[in-house]
C-alpha cells in the first residue's frame, strides 16, 4: 500500500499534506518539493507514475522568452516593472480519443501606473493578491503583442484531464484512499512544480530587463498556486506613480488573485456525484476557490 493512501484517508490528512507543499512553494523551495514528490511517484509503480517521471524539468520549457525580453526593452511608454504569467486549459476542450491537450499561457505586462512593482517586496505582492477587490494593477496591463507557449506538459496534462479517479468520496470513513486517487493528486502537484520550475529557469538563465518580478500561477488546475520569481535580481528604477483612473473590468491577462479558502464550501461527495449525474460526465475537479480563484478574468 502507498503511504499516502493512509494519509489521504481523511480530508484533514490530505489538507495537511498539501499545506506543507504550499509552504514550500511559497518559499520557492523547488528542490525540497521535488524531493517529496519524486519518491512518492516512484512508489506508485504504475504506468502513470512512469509517465510523470519521464516528464522532467529538462523536458518542460517556455517558448518566446527572448521575444518577451525584446518587447519589454522596446516598449516606448513607461518602463515595464511587473509581469503576470499563468498556464491554463481551454474551457471548451474536446475529449476526442488520442487527442493531446496542450495548455496555453496568459501574459500581463505592467508599469508602475497603478501599483509600484518597482519598489514592492514579495510580501506586498501577495498582499495585493489577497485584496478583497483584487490587486491594484487589475485592468492596467499594457497593450503589447507578445506571446509565450509551454512545451513538454501535453502528455501529463492530458492524462490528468482524462484520469478516472479525480474525486475521492469519503462516505463511510474509509480506512485508506484509492491508489488511483493518490496518483492523480501527485500528478497534479507534479504538473504545478514543472511549470514553476520552467518559469524559474527562464528567470535565472535569461531573466527580464532590470530583474522585473514575475508572478506565475496555474489557472483552474489543481492545485492553484502562485509564486513570485526574479524579484531578487531587480534593478529597475521606480516610475513616478500617477493617479490611477477608475479600474477597468477584469479581463484576460489582468491579474493573479488569491482568496481565502474558507470563503467557499468544498463540494461534498453527494454534491460531486450529483454533478456527474446531471452532466453525464466528470469534469476535472474544480480547484478550491482560494489560491487564484479569479485569475486573468476566468
Amino acid at each position: 500500500m502507498h503511504e499516502l493512501q493512509l494519509t489521504f484517508a481523511t480530508a484533514k490528512g490530505e489538507d495537511a499534506w498539501e499545506s506543507d507543499l504550499l509552504r514550500l512553494f511559497e518559499a520557492g523551495s523547488h528542490d525540497d518539493i521535488h524531493a517529496i514528490l519524486q519518491p512518492a511517484i516512484e512508489q506508485l509503480e504504475s504506468e502513470f507514475g512512469r509517465m510523470c517521471l519521464r516528464t522532467t524539468p529538462e523536458v518542460v520549457t517556455i517558448a518566446g522568452w527572448p521575444e518577451l525580453v525584446e518587447a519589454i526593452q522596446d516598449h516606448e511608454g513607461d518602463t515595464i516593472t511587473g509581469v503576470t504569467l499563468a498556464v491554463a486549459n481551454e474551457a471548451d476542450r474536446a475529449f476526442e480519443k488520442g487527442q493531446l491537450h496542450h495548455p496555453f499561457m496568459m501574459l500581463g505586462l505592467y508599469t508602475d501606473e497603478a501599483f509600484g512593482f518597482s519598489t514592492a517586496r514579495e510580501a506586498d505582492l501577495f498582499a495585493q493578491m489577497q485584496a478583497e477587490d483584487g490587486p491594484a494593477w487589475a485592468g492596467y496591463d499594457e497593450d503589447i503583442e507578445v506571446y509565450l507557449d509551454i512545451d513538454g506538459l501535453d502528455e501529463l496534462n492530458t492524462a490528468l484531464l482524462h484520469h478516472k479517479q479525480r474525486h475521492f468520496f469519503r462516505d463511510g470513513a474509509p480506512e485508506d484512499a484509492p491508489l488511483r486517487y493518490v496518483e492523480y493528486v501527485l500528478g497534479c502537484w507534479w504538473r504545478a512544480l514543472l511549470f514553476q520550475q520552467a518559469v524559474a529557469s527562464e528567470c535565472t538563465i535569461h531573466g527580464l530587463p532590470g530583474g522585473i518580478p514575475v508572478l506565475a500561477g496555474t489557472v483552474e488546475m489543481r492545485p492553484e498556486i502562485v509564486m513570485v520569481h526574479g524579484i531578487g535580481a531587480r534593478t529597475v528604477e521606480p516610475q513616478r506613480k500617477t493617479e490611477a483612473s477608475e479600474c477597468a473590468p477584469m479581463l484576460a491577462a489582468d491579474f493573479i488573485q488569491v482568496r481565502s479558502v474558507e470563503e467557499d464550501k468544498e463540494p461534498t461527495g453527494s454534491d460531486l456525484r450529483r454533478r456527474v449525474l446531471e452532466t453525464g460526465q466528470e469534469e476535472e475537479e474544480e480547484p478550491k476557490r482560494g489560491l487564484l480563484s479569479r485569475i486573468f478574468g476566468r
